[in-house]
């Protein structure tokens, strides 16, 4: 099917059989997937309206007034937190003319727009409008921005646009109780990183679960530390994964330079573990470190990844903590410099006209799991 022909009719199931055979017979995605704008629109409906979405962690609005504004897929939204220290999540629009009311993060008392001078409370509510005093049948008390859902687990925050999606804590299920161990509860956010990239959004969630690259592409930063001999990859509901393997630190010796999570006492130093859950959110958990990272499609062809640093709360108070913590943020920022290229590339590659999908391998059986999740969505009947 050509490219025109498959990237118009996203709902053609059949298109999708190779990549959803069983592993040892199956291929890798068409090249539509990736670029077709078709595509992107769908994943928007079914994927990121649909499901919790993480966006932060709690510390990020440690003090009442506290707030970051920012969008999904073009969607604008605000989270912040309210005077009686509650979250709240609301869509970003003025409910006047629709202009995005709040701007970047920070604190603050009210929030007004800059067009016409609409104020509202931290959790939405509008609480004037000028000369609306006349306006037949509108009540200054019963208007707000729409609300969103909010909620959190572990420290991390989530968001939901659709009011008919299951309760946060039955969404995340089994993905919840196979990484509470790591107690991102007692962790606190030690750098934050946003990274722009020049390719589709899923190309970002593949290589970050992508174990086959990690001996060959990253062999001079941690490849040659990585093993994965006794690896165990465990199958979670709604395209969720697990992956137990070994991995020393991520710092350029290979070594900690804080010794395991308190709650990790009796791991290896080489303990790691990988975590996914639709659509967009990773974890990697290492003897001494958790890292979260969320993926946010911008265009078929862009997309930013927020990486998360955290570090236990007791270790902040070590007077040599963030030269330390700086350590692991540099060598993590060196490993996205080799992959950065490489993901570009790919995108560029399966753009081509003459791209036919290649064979998949075991150490890509995550990639397998998590993309016929996504196609099985997006498909005529997904939904």
């Amino acid at each position: 099917m050509s490219e025109r022909k498959a990237a118009s009719d996203v709902s053609a199931i059949d298109e999708f059989a190779s990549t959803g055979a069983p592993l040892q017979r199956a291929r890798h995605a068409p090249g539509y997937v990736y670029t077709a704008p078709e595509v992107l629109a769908r994943e928007k409906d079914r994927l990121f309206m649909k499901d919790w979405l993480f966006v932060g962690r709690v510390e990020e609005f440690d003090r009442p007034g506290d707030y970051r504004a920012f969008r999904v897929l073009g969607e604008p939204i605000a989270v912040s937190r309210s005077k009686d220290g509650q979250l709240h999540a609301f869509a970003n629009v003025c409910r006047h003319r629709g202009v995005e009311v709040v701007t970047g993060e920070g604190n603050a008392e009210t929030f007004s727009c800059p067009y016409h001078g609409w104020s509202y409370d931290l959790t939405g509510r509008l609480l004037a409008a000028p000369y609306t005093q006349d306006v037949e049948g509108f009540d200054v008390r019963n208007c707000r921005m729409t609300p969103l859902r909010i909620g959190t687990w572990a420290g991390n925050v989530f968001v939901c646009f659709d009011p008919g999606t299951p309760p946060l804590d039955e969404f995340l299920g089994e993905f919840a109780r196979e990484f509470d161990f790591l107690r991102m509860d007692r962790c606190r956010l030690s750098a934050k990183l946003t990274i722009p990239f020049n390719c589709n959004w899923k190309f970002i969630v593949e290589n970050l679960m992508d174990y086959y690259h990690v001996g060959v592409l990253h062999v001079r930063s941690f490849g040659a530390k990585t093993f994965f001999d006794r690896a165990r990859f465990t199958l979670l509901g709604n395209g969720g994964m697990r992956f137990d393997y070994a991995s020393a630190p991520s710092t350029p010796m290979g070594t900690s330079l804080f010794g395991n999570l308190p709650w990790l006492a009796d791991q290896p130093e080489s303990f790691a573990v990988t975590g996914y859950l639709a659509p967009n959110f990773q974890l990697f958990g290492r003897s001494d470190q958790v890292r979260l990272y969320s993926t946010w499609p911008v265009t078929p062809g862009r997309c930013d990844v927020v990486h998360y640093s955290l570090f236990p709360a007791e270790h902040f108070q070590q007077p040599d903590f963030a030269l330390k913590a700086n350590v692991y943020h540099r060598f993590i920022e060196s490993v996205v410099a080799e992959d950065r290229s490489m993901v570009v590339s790919l995108h560029n590659g399966v753009a081509s006209r003459i791209y036919e999908p290649g064979t998949m391998t075991k150490l890509e059986a995550a990639i397998h799991h998590v993309l016929n999740n996504i196609l099985k969505r997006i498909s005529a009947n997904g939904a």
